[in-house]
C-alpha cells in the first residue's frame, strides 16, 4: 500500500510539473507579435507540368521591403508581378517533381525573413 501511495505522489508531481511546463509556454511568450514576418501560400499544392499558378507572399510588420523569390529545383520558373509589389509570382514547371518556393525580404535592421511552400508537379493526366 505504501508503494502505491508513493507511486501516486510521484505521478501527481510529474503531472503538476508537466502541466506547469505546458501552461508556461505560450506563443506570445516566445514570439514578438510586432516582429517582421513573411508568409507564402498558393491555392494549388498540386499542378500539372506546364500549368501556371499564382504564389502569394504576405508580409507582416515590414515597411518598404522588396520581396524576393526563389524556386528549387530550377526546372521551374517564378515570375514576380511588379505591378503588385512583387507580392505575387507566377509559378510554372517544365518537369514533374517536388518544388520548393521561397519568398524572402530584408527587415529594417538588415536581417532577412523567409517563408516557404511546396508544390508538387505531376505529368499531364496524372492529377
Amino acid at each position: 500500500m505504501q508503494s502505491k501511495l508513493a507511486n501516486l505522489a510521484i505521478a501527481a508531481a510529474l503531472a503538476t510539473t508537466f502541466g506547469l511546463g505546458v501552461a508556461g509556454c505560450s506563443q506570445s511568450y516566445h514570439s514578438n507579435a510586432n516582429a517582421p514576418a513573411i508568409s507564402v501560400s498558393t491555392q494549388h499544392k498540386t499542378v500539372q507540368v506546364g500549368e501556371t499558378v499564382w504564389v502569394h507572399a504576405t508580409t507582416m510588420n515590414l515597411t518598404n521591403s522588396s520581396i524576393h523569390w526563389k524556386v528549387t529545383p530550377t526546372t521551374a520558373t517564378l515570375t514576380p508581378d511588379s505591378s503588385r509589389a512583387n507580392q505575387y509570382a507566377k509559378f510554372t514547371a517544365s518537369q514533374a517533381g517536388g518544388y520548393m518556393v521561397k519568398a524572402y525580404a530584408r527587415t529594417g535592421d538588415g536581417q532577412w525573413v523567409t517563408s516557404r511552400t511546396s508544390i508538387t508537379v505531376v505529368s499531364v493526366g496524372n492529377q
